[in-house]
């Protein structure tokens, strides 16, 4: 239990950066901890606030926290807010928990015509009275009192606040956390320019950035962090605000699970068993040779986590770019390493490594352009020059799933033994499992090779291990988050070890088998979020907190276009033709469940096997405009690849002769479901008739 006097009790918060995970044992006792009584959850930012509120309530019941769903919703409340019950079971609560969603419906719930609703004061009454106030992503938002409430970071930069509804907007939050303001989901959606510029021009000295499944607890003027990764601390005190749009001099630092914070005097105090990270053979000596966008998923993490492993005699500075085309800037986001000021902290905690980065300092400028550029987004792998032996062979799902004769296909790809790589799962050891069991039942040698995000750095330090992978008949990696796998191998910004040894069997004609998300990963650049509506209402970014779908780079050794995964089902037409026109690529292939394609060797000839096949997208980058309000399908071709058909990269050639009648259907559906989401879509002033204007052009340049 946390300690508290009940003399001079402390408000108590807990600001959650979103995707709060329900295996998070630790952030929920320490949510347990702080409620003394019922846990009343609050969802009105959910447009979907009874099946939201039931969801909280049954994930605080499993952690042994007594929980109630309260009827205070955004569509009832000029009632709600004003009932004498409702009212009186928040006086009573042991703690409120706002839901995530959006911001702004949970101001307008509790605060109506510009008075605070009776709701509200019961709970700033037992708030004061030492009750805890907690909510994840939009509940974290609003707890401060200005309050983020939309905008990217390289919009925020780039245009400034509100600039036509184009840049950074902002509103009032409800106050319950008064030491700065507050961004959520903060590494994974790249928001420190956002969170920057917000507390610039909110006049506010100190921002915290809480990234995913991470919390800061507050407790009087004391705040820990918890959680699975960590929260940015920006002090604004010294910046200097520049005529040319640029800040500089952010001191900012980043605080690691366990890490706390004096909120009163402003400073940093690093968990018990963090040590001064030491300089040896090992420490980066150079920038980052894996460039990205500036505001990409955890880009300015993985610049920080190589200044702290870098030797400082050598590097002390590094930086990342994005390009807002429609504005002609280009904007530079630059961490330094300060000589005697900055520190530089690691943990190993149950074989894992935890950092805390203080008193680094962030600049952010903006250099105006006089024509528009694309900034390249590297890796340190070369193209891989692969034996005629070697094949790169991705699938659409899991193989489990397969039909029999989409597995008896698989099964000619897969030599003995197998290396199992679940690096993309979340639960790595349970997705291993899950293979191997699969392989044993083929009669397929397998073993695991365990490299994932909390051990790449021992991973890439162990000899054998790394022999292990080269020794390998086969290696696959499993399904999960294309960014996890991509995070892991690509390290700090940097190819790791692990990644070489992959690559180097690959050359000497070790098949590598990628499933799903895997699959996506491994190409030059991959999709790494959203849905073919958001795609076709809001197009494409590189920046990972904007609306639409996020492309990023990949890992690289495929270099022949973009790969979509669960083609089919999940109705991804939209989202890949969109991310294709705009990252200006030749090939897009949708990967179709049960289904594959291989590349051998050195070819320039894939080949579908599997169950269904793939659908190939084929461009011609300069006709083909899918832009939110300027369509063009010329330029697109679509085709169905059945399994055992080839298609000639080179020549765009596929073998002779019509579809079967199961072709020509899934092609015919693909389309379909295009229409579908473009009429659920209907962007902005596109008549819905051009909308079909559209979906009739790519049936017309279907090949049948």
């Amino acid at each position: 239990m946390v300690p508290h006097s009940s003399a001079t009790p402390a408000p108590r918060l807990a600001l959650i950066g979103g995707r709060l995970e329900r295996d998070n044992d630790a952030l929920f006792r320490a949510l347990g901890e702080r409620c003394p009584g019922t846990m009343l959850v609050l969802s009105m930012a959910s447009g979907y606030p009874e099946e939201v509120g039931a969801e909280l309530v049954e994930d605080f019941r499993e952690h042994g926290i007594d929980a109630e769903h309260l009827p205070l919703y955004h569509e009832n409340r000029e009632q709600s807010a004003f009932d004498p019950a409702l009212v009186a079971r928040l006086r009573s609560a042991g703690g409120v928990f706002f839901s995530g969603g959006d911001q702004a419906r949970i101001v307008a719930t509790l605060v109506q015509g510009g008075v605070e609703t009776p709701a509200l004061a019961a709970i700033r009454a037992f708030n004061a009275a030492g009750g805890l106030v907690a909510g994840t992503s939009a509940g974290a938002a609003m707890q401060s009192r200005h309050m983020i409430l939309g905008g990217t970071s390289l919009h925020a930069v780039s245009r400034g606040v509100d600039a036509g509804g184009d840049g950074l907007q902002l509103g009032s939050g409800l106050g319950f956390f008064r030491h700065g303001i507050v961004d959520q989901h903060f590494l994974q959606r790249g928001r420190i320019g956002r969170l920057a510029v917000a507390a610039q021009h909110c006049g506010e000295a100190l921002a915290f950035g809480v990234d995913e499944n991470t919390a800061l607890f507050v407790d009087g003027d004391e705040a820990l962090v918890l959680g699975e990764t960590g929260v940015v601390v920006l002090d604004l005190r010294s910046a200097r605000a520049e005529a040319d749009g640029a800040l500089r001099d952010i001191r900012m630092s980043y605080l690691d699970s366990g890490d706390r914070f004096d909120l009163a005097l402003r400073r940093a105090l690093p968990a018990p068993d963090k040590r001064r990270v030491r300089v040896t053979r090992a420490s980066f000596r150079r920038p980052a040779p894996v460039r990205r966008h500036a505001f990409g998923a955890y880009a300015v993490h993985d610049l920080l986590l190589r200044l702290i492993e870098g030797d400082p005699a050598f590097y002390r500075r590094d930086d990342a770019s994005a390009v807002d085309t429609a504005y002609a800037n280009r904007v530079r986001v630059e961490l330094e390493r300060l000589p005697r000021r900055s520190r530089a902290l690691r943990a190993r905690r149950n074989g894992e490594i935890r950092y805390s980065g203080l008193d680094f300092r962030l600049h952010l400028s903006r250099i105006a352009l006089a024509t528009p550029v694309t900034l390249s987004e590297t890796t340190t792998v070369l193209r891989p020059d692969p034996s005629p032996d070697a094949r790169l062979v991705l699938l659409g799902s899991a193989p489990m799933g397969w039909g029999a004769a989409g597995s008896a296909q698989l099964r000619e790809h897969l030599r003995a033994p197998v290396g199992v790589l679940a690096t993309a799962s979340g639960e790595p050891d349970a997705m291993a499992r899950r293979y191997l069991d699969w392989l044993a039942q083929q009669g397929i040698p397998a073993e695991l090779i365990d490299v994932s995000l909390s051990n790449i750095e021992r991973a890439g330090r162990d000899r054998a291990l790394l022999a292990r992978i080269g020794s390998m008949g086969s290696l696959l990696f499993t399904g999960g988050d294309q960014r996890r796998l991509t995070e892991t191998l690509l390290h700090c910004a940097e190819a790791t070890p692990v990644l070489h040894a992959v690559v180097s069997a690959y050359e000497h004609g070790t098949p590598l088998l990628a499933v799903g998300a895997a699959a996506a990963a491994l190409a030059d650049r991959m999709i790494a979020g959203g849905d073919s509506e958001d795609a076709l209402r809001d197009g494409s970014s590189g920046d990972a907190g904007a609306e639409g779908i996020v492309v990023e780079r990949g890992i690289g050794l495929l270099g022949h276009g973009l790969v979509d995964q669960n083609f089919l089902e999940r109705h991804r037409l939209g989202r890949l033709l969109v991310a294709c026109v705009a990252q200006r690529v030749r090939y897009g292939f949708g990967l179709c469940e049960g289904s594959g394609m291989v590349l051998h060797g050195g070819e320039r000839v894939l080949r579908a096997f599997g169950d269904r096949g793939l659908v190939v997208a084929q461009l011609d980058p300069a006709r083909a405009r899918l832009g939110r309000n300027d369509w063009s399908p010329d330029g697109i071709t679509l085709r169905v690849l059945e399994p055992g058909q080839a298609f000639h990269l080179d020549t765009a050639a596929g073998d002779s002769g019509h579809p079967s009648a199961a072709g020509a259907a899934l092609l015919e559906r693909v389309i379909a479901d295009l229409a579908s989401d473009l009429a659920a879509v209907r962007p902005g002033p596109t008549p819905a008739h051009d909308a079909a204007a559209l979906v009739d052009a790519l049936r017309g340049g279907a090949v049948h």
